[in-house]
């Protein structure tokens, strides 16, 4: 239930203050084999609201008191107290939702649970949860979310143990995926490594020779021993060239399989046919192990990506997304969202767009000259974008 806005000018008679975030946060699994998640941050806010009577004669029905601002997942925050009902029917209820105040045009994702707190004994007791609700939900700028019907207000009144000195607390305990947003893909289920990895390499067993370079690089070829049912299991494409129409062409002498690869440099092939046989790629294969390493990385993650396009391996696909997106920079956008345009990476296209959007990063990028050509070259992006409102 989204609130309506009502009263801005309204003081806010409400304090926010940090609170120990200790026993609640909020989670949930997506089946999807990827999904796009951002920086997790738990922030719990106690607001004391004093002078409760006064707000009940004061503030209409519908009418809410703000809280002040609080910061969770890089964006500002308010609780909004409606002390008489959020509505008509809600009259004789008190109403709590959160707000998210402007901010960048993403939606967050966040789990929220909303306490009554009470104090059973005297002031040096613990503090209690009386009334509790959560929910989980996607904020956008100026949105609210919450409960019309929180507490009744006769319940309220006759709690001693929340209403102390005229005046109560209530507890926001919020979760918030913020930036920066990565593809996140989960981890392989498939035993496949186990089985095959024996084979990789094992030019005794081995059925195919695949003939890699020349076209790039410097030029010289590389002979890479594989075996013709393992690369059609796994590849569509493979399995045109061996066994489909293509199979003629990739005999050689003695009816010896052979295919060649002029696309490609031999240090990508040979981890793309690591994960052809694993399901993985090389240990450290795409990982920043020192200066310097994380452009290294990120241009093998952008020839896989190319490779794993071509020979439909869509779970190579998205481990590479998951790496450019996790290496994007004002330098690096351009090329990579020309990638994800390209090759119909849809996530890694929303991570781009969403880094682009935050204003810490906007200037630097559409300055870059890399933006500006892609912009030139690419008409139905540059509509894309229009359309979006991420340049004018």
């Amino acid at each position: 239930m989204s609130a309506a806005a009502a009263d801005d000018d309204s003081p806010p008679l409400l304090t926010a203050t940090p609170a120990a975030a200790d026993d609640y946060c909020g989670s949930a699994d997506s089946p999807a084999a990827c999904t796009i998640v951002g920086k997790v941050e738990r922030v719990c806010y106690n607001v004391r609201v004093d002078g409760y009577s006064k707000t009940k004669e004061t503030t209409k029905n519908g009418s809410y008191i703000a809280s002040t601002e609080f910061v969770a997942g890089g964006e500002p925050w308010r609780i909004r107290y409606y002390p008489n009902g959020y509505s008509q029917s809600t009259a004789g209820h008190v109403s709590v939702f959160v707000y998210r105040v402007g901010g960048v045009d993403v939606g967050l994702h966040a789990d929220v649970q909303i306490d009554l707190v009470a104090r059973h004994g005297d002031a040096t007791a613990p503090p209690e949860t009386e009334v509790a609700g959560r929910f989980r939900c996607t904020f956008w700028p100026d949105s609210s979310f919450g409960f019309q019907r929180f507490i009744s207000t006769e319940k309220l009144d006759m709690s001693p143990w929340c209403v102390r000195d005229d005046g109560f607390t209530i507890r926001c305990d919020i979760t918030v995926e913020g930036p920066p947003f990565v593809v996140a893909v989960k981890p392989s289920s498939s035993p496949l490594g186990w089985h095959l990895g024996d084979l990789l390499g094992d030019t005794d067993t081995a059925d195919v020779a695949v003939v890699v370079g020349g076209d790039v690089g410097d030029g010289e070829e590389t002979t890479f021993a594989a075996h013709r049912y393992v690369l059609a299991a796994r590849s569509l494409v493979f399995k045109a060239q061996l066994f489909g129409p293509m199979k003629k062409a990739a005999e050689g002498n003695g009816g010896a399989a052979m295919i060649s690869v002029d696309d490609m440099r031999a240090d990508v092939f040979r981890a793309f046919l690591h994960f052809v046989y694993t399901d993985e790629l090389p240990p450290g294969e795409l990982d920043v192990a020192g200066d310097g390493d994380a452009d290294t990385a990120a241009i093998m993650a952008q020839h896989l990506l190319v490779a794993a396009d071509k020979y439909d391996l869509p779970r190579l696909k998205l481990v590479c997304e998951r790496k450019l997106s996790e290496s994007l920079g004002a330098g690096t956008v351009a090329t990579t969202l020309a990638l994800a345009e390209q090759h119909g990476c849809h996530d890694l296209k929303e991570v781009v767009l969403r880094f682009i959007r935050l204003p810490a990063n906007m200037e630097a990028v559409k300055c870059s000259d890399g933006f500006k050509h892609l912009l030139e070259s690419c008409p139905s992006l540059h509509q894309d974008l229009k359309s979006r409102h991420i340049i004018s």
